[in-house]
């Protein structure tokens, strides 16, 4: 498959800057981020706040390393980005929203989750990504 692409994130590196490094050195602007697998450490998600909309959400830092579960989502231009969900972004020094949920589990087998913000590969992380 032409527009399938993998990404192995080394053990601690920057999970984002690796992913939007990637995207610019395969001059990709349309993504699926379709899963991964690996570990990570220092996983900081976002998470809703209230039951209400507009969405607000705070951002929840795990500092311990965990297995990714899941790890899906979508890469896309500014300018195609819904108008509400962008206003979640402060952060647009990138020409690309990069939109990831994921999934992860700690010690004891608890699992946690949200809007990935950031984070570290603890082992190595691979990511899988389809260019749409």
């Amino acid at each position: 498959m032409e527009n399938l692409f993998q990404l192995v994130v080394p053990a601690g590196a920057d999970i984002m800057g690796c992913i939007l490094d990637f995207l610019a050195d395969h001059k990709l602007t349309s993504v699926y981020i379709i899963g991964a697998i690996g570990s990570a450490k220092n996983i900081r998600v976002a998470a809703p706040v209230e039951n209400d909309l507009p969405l607000r959400c705070v951002e929840i830092p795990f500092h311990s390393s965990c297995e990714i579960v899941g790890f899906t989502g979508e890469v896309m231009e500014w300018g195609c980005v819904d108008t509400e969900l962008a206003a979640m972004y402060p952060d647009k020094d990138s020409p690309l929203f990069v939109h990831i949920h994921v999934a992860a589990a700690s010690a004891g087998g608890h699992v946690f989750g949200g809007g990935f913000r950031g984070g570290k590969a603890f082992r190595s992380l691979r990511i899988f990504m389809l260019s749409v």
